[in-house]
């Protein structure tokens, strides 16, 4: 190379060092969707994550659902609460890698699909589905329509817990036409340690079922988290307050009811799979005048 062009290439390189130019990073596309009008889904942008909520099937729950486990008390409830069936959506910043929360209910008039083809988020680049339990507006969107895996390059993450008790459970036995297609993607986990390359810890929550999950995404370093809560309340409007209602879904009653106050004591920001959509609500402890704790929330 002559001595001049030498210079002058050496010249064009340091120009942008000299100057303090510096390379624009070019925004997340799922960001790009943050404010927009879409009435089903919405993104949050977390430290190390970007999650985005997309309302599968809209709805509400009649309050015919619900008892208290009191069998004596005795309250007057609305004819419904407002509700929904809500599918997460977890892209982790560090290895751009896209998990679901839950697979939604797969009808014909289910949302996850399409919601996901708006966010330029094909089927094939989901690379886990972390199931908070085996009900059918969760794992039926596993499958298409035609029996086929609707996430093909996907592996099911399920608590082994809660696999066992639903393998031995005949009232759920028809929820195998959606788990055999993935059975060879299925990974089978224990509660408490994080399944790598997701940022999420699965907790046991049970009580609406045997193995019931509820996973924690860290954002932050000093242990700031948000929770995926699954189906530890059907309807906030009225569980959160009064924690002892349960809904008829629920398998073990009791047990639910101690699963919902031990993740109510733990406050902070749940992402609830029936909290109304977006379905993000921060939990505050509170007292009334006579010193008695409840709990109430706030839309975040």
């Amino acid at each position: 190379m002559k001595k001049k062009t030498f210079i002058a290439a050496l010249f064009c390189c340091l120009v942008p060092l000299l100057s303090g130019a510096t390379e624009v990073p070019t925004p997340d596309p799922l960001l790009k969707l943050q404010g927009s009008a879409s009435a089903t889904l919405k993104v949050f942008d977390l430290p190390g994550s970007i999650v985005a909520a997309i309302e599968d099937q809209p709805g509400r729950m009649p309050a015919a659902l619900f008892r208290s486990i009191d069998p004596n008390k005795r309250v007057r409830l609305p004819n419904s609460f407002p509700s929904s069936i809500n599918v997460f959506l977890v892209k982790n910043k560090k290895n751009g890698k896209h998990f679901l929360i839950d697979a939604g209910f797969g009808r014909p008039s289910s949302r996850l699909l399409p919601d996901l083809k708006a966010a330029g988020i094909s089927p094939e680049m989901i690379s886990g589905i972390l199931i908070t339990h085996i009900h059918p507006d969760h794992v039926g969107g596993l499958t298409r329509p035609d029996g086929k895996a609707a996430f093909p390059q996907a592996k099911v993450f399920i608590a082994r817990k809660e696999y066992e008790a639903w393998k031995n459970d005949p009232n759920r036995a028809g929820l195998a036409k959606h788990l055999t297609p993935c059975r060879n993607d299925l990974v089978l986990f224990d509660f408490g340690r994080e399944i790598p390359g997701t940022g999420l810890t699965p907790l046991f929550y049970p009580g609406h079922t045997p193995g019931h999950t509820v996973f924690d995404l860290k954002t932050g370093p000093k242990g700031e988290r948000v929770t995926f809560a699954g189906d530890i309340v059907h309807a906030a409007d009225l569980q959160i307050k009064a924690y002892d209602f349960c809904a008829r879904f629920d398998m073990e009653p009791r047990t639910a009811v101690e699963s919902r106050k031990k993740l109510l004591e733990r406050g902070g920001c749940w992402f609830g799979a029936h909290i109304s959509f977006p379905g993000r609500a921060r939990i505050v402890r509170r007292t009334t005048d006579s010193g008695a704790a409840f709990f109430s929330y706030t839309v975040k």
